[in-house]
Order: C-alpha cells, then structure tokens, then sequence
C-alpha cells in the first residue's frame, strides 16, 4: 500500500489526519474528563485508527482513488477504535 502512494502526499496525509487528530483529540478531552486519554492520547489513538482502517480496507481490495471513502472508512475506523478503548478502559474502572 505504502508504496504506491507519493511519499509528498503521503506525508502531506499523515500531517492533515495528524491536525484533524489533535483537533478531536483535545474536543474529546474537553468532553470526557477523566474518562478519556488525555488530548494528546485521544489524537494518537485517532491516528491509529485512521490508518488502521485503511490498511485494513485496502487490503481487503478497496483502492484509494476515491478520497471520500477513504475518509469515511478512516474516519469510522478512528472512532470505532476510540469507543472500544474509551468503553474497555470504563469497564475496567468499574472493577
């Protein structure tokens, strides 16, 4: 995958999801409190969620000319991958 891509524009990319990240990152903060991971753990695990879920939609055979929905697979995949830590950390909290 990696190497198809320009290293500009893929940089450009992890800049753009790294911003937008930190962004959400620090919202989610604001929001959660105690319950989340602090902003700059909030923007990691964003992150990693986004490129997450796009290697794991090309390699089930999505191609990544359409931008919209890379995006949107990337997107999901960030907050799917939030939620199932913000929910795991809570349910350990109650133990």
């Amino acid at each position: 995958m990696l190497p198809d891509i320009d290293p500009v524009l893929l940089s450009v990319g992890f800049v753009a999801v790294a911003a937008i990240g930190l962004v959400f990152g620090a919202v989610l903060d604001a929001v959660m409190h105690e319950n989340g991971f602090g902003p700059t753990g909030n923007a990691v695990l964003f992150a990693a969620g986004f490129f997450g879920a796009v290697c794991v939609a090309r390699s089930y055979g999505m191609g990544l000319a359409d931008l919209k929905l890379v995006a949107a697979c990337g997107f999901g995949g960030a907050f799917a991958l939030f939620s199932v830590l913000a929910l795991l950390k809570a349910g350990l909290a109650r133990r």
